[in-house]
Parts: C-alpha cells; structure tokens; sequence
C-alpha cells in the first residue's frame, strides 16, 4: 500500500499572539513597547525572572523576549537559561549587547536560537519578529493515501484547514481536494522512480469546503522496496510565502555550514601545529594566515599584552594582500585611538569580552566606520584570550584578543560562536606554551589529547584517525590483509536537537560512542568524522566481518536507552578496502553504502560493493 504525508501552513496570525519581556530598565521596555505594538497582539511586562516563571506557567505565551543587560552573567544565566528551556518548541528572543555576546554561548545549550544584537536598529527588530512569527505559526497537517490517491488516514489540523469531518473525508481521492487547474500538474510531479526518488516542486491549489482556495508549493521524497516496488511518497504542502522563505533560508544555512566546514579545517589545522610555535609573532601569524582564508572574512587581528601590561598589535592580515599595509595601518591607528577607553565594542574586547556587532553603527565612532567601510568590513567578532583558557571567566586574566573582521552581516549559529571560543583557546594554549618553553609535560600531554581527541565524545579525531588508517593500509596492503572501514550517522539528529535541546544532543553522542566503544574489537578506532557522523576502523576485518561488527554495534545503540529522549538508531555503512584500492576510494564507497541506508529507511547496515565505484553499494 502507497502513502504520502501532506504538511500544509495556515494564514499568520500574529496580531492574537501574546508577548512576554523581561527586563529592569523601564526606557528599554517602553522602546520595545513602541516599536513592535503592531507585531504583537498582547504583551506583557515583568522584571525579574520569578515572575516570568510564574506567568509561564499561567498564560500560553507565544513569544519570550529576554532583555540581558538588564541582568548579570554570573548571577542569573542558569534562571533565564531555565526559562528557555521549559519552552522547548516555543519561540524566544534574546536581546544581547553587542559587548556581551558571550550571554549567547551561555544559553544556546538551553534551546536559544534566535538573537538580535542591541543597541538593535528597529528595521532589524522588526525583521526579527516578522521571521519568528512566521516560524511560530506553522503547523503540519498531515494525510496517507492508498495506491489508488484514496485518503486513508489523516490528523485534525487536515480536518481544522481544509473544513470537512473525518467522515467526509475518509476513502475519498485526494484528488478530488485538487483545483482542476492542479492536477496534471500535481500527477505529474508525484511521478517517481527507485533512482529518482524526489518529487518535483510543483505551485498548485486546494480547493476547501467553503468554497476557499488554498495556494500550496508541494514537494515530497519517496520510498522504494530492494525490488523497486513503491512504499510511500512523503510530501509537504505549504503556503507559497512560506515556501519561498524556507527556500532561502536553507540556501543562507548551506552557505554558513559550507563557510564553517572550512573553520573547523582551519581550527583542526592550527591544533596540530600549536605543538611546535616558539615565540609570539609566530602564533600570531599563524593563526591570522590561515584564519583569512575562510570564507567571508575580510581581516583578522591578533592583541597581546607585553611586559608592561599594554596591549599590542602583534599581528594583522586582511584577505587581499595589496590592502595588507593600510589594513595593518588602520588596526594599529584604532588601537591607538582606543587606550584608555571603557566603553564601546573594542575597548570591550581589549578587556576581555566576547563580543559580536553585526552594524557599523554598532562598532565605534565615525573614524573608525569610515576604515571599517572602506576595508570591506560590515561585521566583527572579537574572542578574549585569557589565561589558562578559562573562556569568558570574569576573573580571568586576559592575555590578548583574536578580532575577525567579516564582510557582511550575519546571524551565528551555537557551532560558528562555539568555534571562535575554541580559537581564543587555542591562542591561549600557544602562549602558555611559549612562556613554559615546554617544560609542562603535562601541558603537553594535553594538547597531544586535545589534537588527538574529540573533546565531547572522547571518540579519535580525524587526525587521530588518518594517522592510524594510514600506518594500518600500508600493513594490510603489503601483507595481503583485509581492512574495512564503517560509516555510521545519528538517525534524524536535527530532530533530537530541536525538540530535546543540544544538551540532549550532546548526551546521545557520548552515550552512542560509549555504546560503540563497548561493542569494538582493541583493534579497532572509533572515529568522530563530523557532527553526528562516525567512523569504525576495523584492521583485519572482511566484509562479512565488517558487517557483523556494524550490526553488533547498531543493535545495541538501538537497545540503549536514554534518559529523557526517544530511543537513537544510527545507519550504517561498510566498505571493505580492495586490493591496490586508495583510502579516499573506500571512504567513498562506505559513505554512498550509508546514504542508502539512510534513504531506504535508516537504522540498518549496508554494504558496499567491493572494486565498484564511489556511488555502488549492495544491500544486506
């Protein structure tokens, strides 16, 4: 029997939506109060964040606003942290300062996603809630059909949007809800092969009780059987306006993962040579040669402190190297002209604050915007350096300051925020390093682990991991040895992390790569390869084997359970390494063998076909 899941979004209704902010100063409420009046059906105000509790747990608030400089990191971050996260699935905004951006990492692990930077522009704020609302008010509306088109089965929204009873509805053709005008075009787009699964994206129209018409964009992904026979098509339908901002939201999201893969390259690349820095201008110069390359940043700068305590320029490169020098010129002009200061974006950083100003009116005074401007820059994020990488500790000496200078404006992620901490660490660590000239052995053996190691899982890093698969290939390779490599990925991950927040997420990593670690052979390393992406590499082991290893090790995550999420599955994928096969090769094949196991249904092992291309994998 065939089915598909229709997803459909009601009209906004954000003028009968409530408000909740929070906050102690009076002239910021009253702001906040003027400009989204006509956001906002209700709002309510309190000032502290018992009250806020309380009327939570009274009123079915659909917007929380938490103004934090109205509040202390150290005294309140865990309160507001709690209010967000008893509202798992619900929106929040975080009003933040600019020069306390750290609020940001703080209560991200809790569920905050959404943030704007004040002192904000109204334009922006109203950006910001328009986007929210949006989100807010969709909704799924869900249906399954038979291989005939007839409704089957479907949930209340279907019945609430389109305005029909259960009875009405049940055993009837979905095409029969179609505008005549839709469905060639819909019949069409449904049409679907085992080698093409995804549906096209069609406009069409449904047509409701009342007479009513309903624009929709439709996509869907289908399922097939081994013999290629159809199982399901999964749909969505929602509204065009809708649609068309989800489009260009995912293609903003691709281009921010695509701009963090290269990040996290730059950072893993900076970890394995912090081993051998020797002085100051060379960590500087390091880390600002190949923080410029990433993509989006326009410059980057490296302060330390010297011997009297004074903040220095040590190093600053932009991303054309005919700009170097008025760049240079610029930054040590600016740092000049802010000695001395207390207020302000950078003199916040020179005092240790992690700091984001997203506008040029958020960064200094008039000269520097004009150098800002004329360099290209319209962002910049600035991470302390304190002793001993005791990340936004407020009693934390500061040793200097990383500032990267971006060229366009941009909402960050908990990953890219996560990421700039771990730089201003690593800058930490290096100058450690220099000043101890290698006489901590136990620093060292830390830095060996943390080049080593996934910090989260305790899982091998893809350091780690290139290193034993090459000394492993060249053994199995010479002495005729088999060796199969494993691909595994968290089933559904996002979902995990949004309805149970990332400390949930976080969690299932660690508990899965305890599970795994249990299940493997001494021989074999469990490798974090990305996310929620893992590799097993199994030495002396057939394909047979490799499979028996995968199941073994996807069965018992299955049976694990964990406390306060749904039970995890992982897919699998196997690839055994051929005779005179590359590593990259096998790589390929195990991560295709994967991305069928994860198309034809996830929580299964597949393996690939021994000598065939990248893409062919048999299925088990």
């Amino acid at each position: 029997m065939g089915e598909y899941t229709v997803t459909i979004r009601k009209k906004d209704q954000k003028n009968t939506r409530e408000l909740l902010f929070v906050g102690t100063d009076p002239e910021r409420s009253r702001q906040f109060e003027t400009e989204c009046k006509t956001q906002i059906g209700r709002r309510h105000f309190v000032t502290t964040t018992d009250d806020a509790a309380n009327l939570l747990r009274q009123k079915p608030i659909d917007l929380l606003v938490l103004d934090l400089e109205s509040f202390t990191r150290s005294a309140h971050v865990r309160a507001l942290g709690e209010l967000i996260g008893s509202r798992i699935g619900m929106e929040t905004l975080a009003l933040c300062p600019v020069s306390a951006a750290a609020w940001l990492l703080d209560l991200m692990p809790y569920g905050l996603k959404h943030y704007c930077l004040s002192p904000y522009l109204s334009a922006e704020l109203m950006r910001r809630l328009e986007d929210m609302a949006r989100k807010a008010d969709a909704f799924d509306m869900t249906q399954r059909l038979d291989d005939r088109g007839d409704i089957v089965d479907l949930n209340t929204a279907w019945l609430d949007t389109m305005g029909y009873t259960i009875d009405e509805v049940i055993g009837t053709p979905f095409e029969g809800y179609l505008h005549p005008g839709s469905r060639q075009a819909v019949q069409q787009a449904l049409v679907t092969t085992s080698s093409k699964p995804s549906t096209d994206t069609v406009v069409c129209q449904l047509c409701r009780k009342d007479g009513s018409i309903l624009d929709v964009a439709l996509n869907g992904v289908a399922t097939y059987n081994t013999h290629g026979e159809h199982l399901q098509t999964r749909c969505e339908l929602r509204s065009v306006n809708y649609f068309l901002s989800y489009k260009t939201k995912s293609e903003s999201q691709l281009q921010v993962e695509r701009e963090l893969k290269v990040l996290l390259l730059v950072r893993s690349k900076l970890q394995q040579a912090l081993m051998g820095i020797k002085d100051v201008n060379e960590l500087s110069f390091l880390m600002c040669h190949e923080l410029r390359t990433c993509p989006g940043i326009v410059g980057v700068a490296f302060l330390h402190k010297d011997a009297q305590d004074v903040m220095q320029l040590d190093a600053c490169m932009s991303r054309d190297d005919e700009e170097r020098a008025n760049f240079l010129q610029g930054c040590e002009d600016m740092l000049q002209s802010m000695r001395g200061k207390t207020l302000g974006v950078l003199p916040a950083l020179i005092q240790g604050e992690f700091v984001i100003a997203d506008s040029l009116a958020k960064i200094g005074g008039q000269k520097e915007n004009r150098f800002f401007h004329a360099m290209g820059v319209r962002t910049i994020v600035g991470t302390p350096i304190l002793a001993e990488s005791i990340m936004f500790d407020e009693t934390a000496q500061t040793l200097g300051a990383l500032c990267l200078m971006l060229d366009r404006r941009r909402n960050f992620p908990r990953e890219w925020l996560e990421v700039m901490a771990e730089l201003g660490a690593l800058a930490s660590f290096g100058l450690n390093i220099i000043e101890w000239n290698y006489e901590k052995a136990d620093l060292m053996r830390q830095l060996r682990d943390m080049a080593m190691t996934d910090t989260l899982t305790g899982a091998a890093n893809r350091r780690s991991a290139n290193e034993f698969m090459s000394k492993e290939y060249d053994r199995t390779q010479r002495d005729g040895l088999p060796f199969t490599l494993i691909m595994m990925d968290v089933d559904k991950f996002k979902n995990i992390n949004d309805r149970y927040g990332h400390e949930m997420g976080d969690q299932v990593l660690k508990e899965m790569t305890r599970v795994a670690k249990d299940m493997m052979r001494p021989s074999d390393l469990l490798v974090r390869w990305g996310g929620e992406e893992f590799l097993v590499v199994a030495p002396n082991t057939d394909a047979a084997q490799g499979f028996a290893l995968a199941e073994i090790i996807r069965l018992a995550i299955e049976k694990t359970r964990i406390e306060g999420c749904n039970p995890v599955t992982v897919s699998m994928g196997v690839g055994l390494i051929g005779v005179g096969e590359s590593l990259e090769s096998a790589l390929g094949r195990a991560d295709a063998a994967l991305y069928q196991a994860k198309e034809t249904g996830r929580n299964r092992s597949i393996i690939a076909e021994v000598g065939s291309a990248p893409g062919a994998v048999a299925a088990h």
